[in-house]
């Protein structure tokens, strides 16, 4: 239950910025965890590869990328 209120957390902190990310850093990944931001990335496996250098790979963070519209996937 931890991990679900960790990741509702993050991506709230992300929404409440992402309008401010969008006209800075479109496009790029952005690296979060509680409130901490590690930083901005321009692939999703440089992302990734920062927070788990840095958090730990056992550890919880984001990875999102920012774009203006989410993509919506079905899965059938």
């Amino acid at each position: 239950m931890a991990e679900r209120s960790a990741l509702a957390h993050e991506l709230e902190y992300y929404a409440q910025h992402k309008g401010d990310w969008l006209r800075q850093k479109s496009g790029k990944y952005v690296v979060i965890r509680k409130d901490d931001v590690l930083g901005f990335f321009p692939s999703f496996e440089k992302a990734y590869t920062a927070g788990a250098t840095t958090y730990g790979i056992d550890t919880s963070f984001l990875v999102k990328q920012i774009v203006e519209n989410e993509p919506v996937f079905f899965l059938f």
